[in-house]
C-alpha cells in the first residue's frame, strides 16, 4: 500500500480522539443541563416547561429559516440550536412573557450565531449576545423582575404566569395568565439584588419587597443552604448551585469542558471577594456563576484553545465578574463579563500560540506556566 493511500491530509481543527464529534459535545451538556432544569420546574412550576419549549422551537425555526435564506446547509442535528435555546432560557427570569422568549432566542440564533457565519465563526456565545441585546432594549422590563419561590402553590402548578406592563399599577409591572387574568403573584427580592440595595447587609433585612428566599436566617437574609440548593428568586437556570455542580461534573467526566476555564473563573473571583470581605461564600452560590463558568465560558468556539489562554481567559472573567458586582449599577455580572471577553479570545490565541517551526521569538504571553505544563502527548481539544 502506497504512502497516499495509508494517510489522509485535512484541515484543522483535527480530533484527538474517535467520535469526539460536535453532536456528542452538544448531547453531552443537554444532558448535564437536565437536573437544572427538572429543580427549576420544581421550584417555579411548569412555567418553565412553557419557555423551554418556546425557545427551542424558535431556535429551531430560526436555524431552518436562515440557513434557507443564506443558501447553507441545514445543520439542527448537531443540536448546536438546541443548546442555545435551553441556555437562552435558562438566562431568564421564570415569568417571562413567551413572545420575549421568542425574540431574543430569535436575536441568539439568527443574529448571533447564524448571521456571524453559523457555528464555529461566532464571536459572542450565541444565549448569552440574546440576552444582553434583551439587556440594552425596551423589553429590559419584562426580563428583570423575578418571583418568589414556589409561588405556583398560590396560582397552581401548571398556570401559565407571565410579567406585563400596567400604566395604572405602582411599579407598573403586573402578573397575568395567558387568558388576561391578573394573578396575586408579587416580585421579589433575589439575594444579588438584596446586596446592591444594601439590604443584604444590614442587621436586619427589612423593605417593601419580600425576600424571595424559603431558608432565612434570624436577620432576615437567605441562608447558605437555601442558595446552594436553589429555594431563591433568580433566572430559571441559576437557581440551584447543586444541580449545576451534579451537570459540571457529568461533562468534566466526559471531557467535554476543560477543567481550568471554571477553576480560573471561580478561584479569581472567590479570591477577590475574600480581600474585599464580601460576603465570599454567599457570592458563589448566587446569581449566574456556576452557570455561566462551567456552561458558557468554556464554550469551545468562544473560548481559547491553549492552556495559557485558558487561564488569561478564565481569570479576566472572574475579576470583571467581581467588578461588575461591586461597582457597577447592575446586582450580576457574569453573563456581561463573558460577553466581554468572548471577542478577546482570538487575540489571546494570538498572543500565547506556540511559535511556528522556524520562528525564534515567541509572543509575550507563551512566557507564562500552563498550570500544569503541557505532557509529551497532546491534550485532548486543546492546541
Amino acid at each position: 500500500m502506497s504512502v497516499a493511500n495509508r494517510l489522509m491530509v485535512t484541515v484543522s481543527p483535527h480530533l484527538h480522539q474517535e467520535g469526539e464529534t460536535i453532536q456528542r459535545a452538544m448531547k453531552d451538556v443537554l444532558i448535564a443541563l437536565v437536573p437544572a432544569a427538572l429543580w427549576a420546574i420544581v421550584v417555579f412550576g411548569f412555567n418553565v416547561v412553557y419557555i423551554l419549549a418556546v425557545s427551542c422551537i424558535t431556535a429551531a425555526l430560526t436555524e431552518w429559516v436562515m440557513r434557507r435564506i443564506m443558501g447553507r446547509k441545514p445543520t439542527l442535528f448537531d443540536l448546536s440550536a438546541m443548546v442555545t435555546a435551553v441556555l437562552f432560557a435558562f438566562l431568564l427570569p421564570p415569568t417571562t412573557p413567551l413572545w420575549v422568549v421568542a425574540i431574543g432566542v430569535f436575536i441568539a440564533v439568527g443574529v448571533g450565531k447564524e448571521l456571524f457565519g453559523g457555528l464555529g465563526k461566532n464571536i459572542f456565545n450565541p444565549a448569552i449576545f440574546g440576552r444582553v441585546v434583551l439587556w440594552f432594549s425596551p423589553l429590559a422590563l419584562y426580563t428583570q423582575k423575578f418571583v418568589e419561590p414556589f409561588y405556583w402553590k398560590e396560582t397552581g402548578f401548571f398556570t401559565p404566569i407571565a410579567t406585563s406592563i400596567s400604566e395604572t399599577v405602582a411599579g407598573r409591572v403586573v402578573y397575568k395568565t395567558l387568558a388576561g387574568g391578573v394573578t396575586d403573584v408579587v416580585s421579589a427580592a433575589t439575594p444579588l439584588s438584596l446586596f446592591k440595595s444594601g439590604r443584604m447587609l444590614a442587621d436586619v433585612v427589612t423593605g417593601p419587597t419580600p425576600v424571595g428566599a424559603t431558608w432565612l436566617t434570624p436577620s432576615g437574609r437567605p441562608s447558605l443552604g437555601a442558595l446552594f440548593l436553589g429555594l431563591k428568586s433568580g433566572c430559571i437556570g441559576e437557581v440551584s448551585v447543586l444541580a449545576l455542580l451534579i451537570g459540571a461534573a457529568y461533562l468534566l467526566y466526559r471531557r467535554t469542558i476543560d477543567w481550568r476555564i471554571p477553576a480560573g473563573i471561580v478561584g479569581s473571583f472567590f479570591l477577590l471577594n475574600l480581600i474585599a470581605w464580601y460576603y465570599p461564600v454567599h457570592h458563589l452560590f448566587m446569581g449566574g456563576l456556576a452557570l455561566g463558568a462551567f456552561f458558557m465560558a468554556t464554550d469551545w468556539v468562544t473560548s481559547p484553545v491553549s492552556r495559557r489562554g485558558k487561564w488569561i481567559y478564565a481569570i479576566g472573567i472572574g475579576v470583571t465578574t467581581f467588578i461588575l458586582r461591586y461597582w457597577s449599577a447592575r446586582p450580576e455580572g457574569m453573563a456581561l463579563a463573558i460577553f466581554i471577553w468572548n471577542p478577546l479570545a482570538f487575540l489571546i490565541d494570538r498572543y500565547v500560540a506556540q511559535p511556528k517551526f522556524g520562528e525564534v521569538k515567541a509572543p509575550l504571553f507563551y512566557k507564562l506556566p500552563s498550570f500544569p505544563e503541557s505532557s509529551s502527548s497532546p491534550a485532548k481539544k486543546e492546541a
